[in-house]
């Protein structure tokens, strides 16, 4: 049979079953590597942003304590100002006058880190700063404050969760599976169409 015979050729339904076949399985395997490329990016932090948390209403001198969802400034005249934040986003943030005990979650960490670098700080001089993190069976999260010769104070923050990376990792291939079986009948519509239009074209 010679190279050159059409019958040597894969017909045109042979070859839409192996490009089905071929997307079927590489789709997959993009949501996967797009799921990891994802865990990989958020794990070095490349998400977290320091937001400012604006000024409290006197002029702080010195960050006192805080945890994940509020920070204690000392301001002048032995005032205490807080903010809690909660985890929103601005403008929602707000200072407002505290008194002692000033109140923090008890199981707040101050002596390690989540994170083992160091952010480039917003700019300005940095007068005091305070890390927090707060640890979980199955995640972990940490916050850290500046507060700046201006007055105004930031926050940062970070985490991890095996739910997350979990759901990840699932969600990665399945929505690559999805999207293969969208292109795989796009493909067979597409080619419908066109030996439609080819045998119309013959009569």
């Amino acid at each position: 049979m010679n190279a050159g015979d059409p019958k040597s050729a894969p017909s045109s339904r042979a070859r839409l079953v192996l490009a089905s076949l071929a997307l079927l399985v590489l789709c997959p395997c993009l949501g996967l590597l797009a799921s990891g490329g994802y865990l990989w990016a958020r794990g070095q932090a490349a998400f977290s942003r320091w937001q400012s948390l604006g000024a409290p209403p006197e002029h702080a001198a010195d960050i006192l304590a805080g945890d994940t969802s509020v920070v204690y400034v000392a301001a002048g005249a032995g005032k205490v100002y807080a903010c809690a934040h909660h985890g929103k986003k601005p403008p929602a943030y707000g200072w407002s006058e505290a008194a002692y005990p000033l109140e923090v979650d008890p199981e707040i960490k101050t002596d390690q880190r989540l994170f083992d670098k160091d952010p480039k700080p917003p700019p300005g001089v940095v007068v005091d700063s305070l890390i927090v993190t707060r640890w979980f069976a199955e995640a972990a999260e940490e916050t850290r404050y500046l507060l700046m010769q201006d007055g105004s104070v930031w926050m940062w923050r970070y985490d991890v969760g095996s739910y997350l990376a979990l759901f990840m990792w699932i969600a990665g291939p399945l929505a690559g599976l999805a999207l293969g079986v969208l292109a795989v009948i796009a493909l067979w519509l597409r080619a419908g169409v066109r030996a439609h239009n080819l045998r119309r074209s013959r009569n």
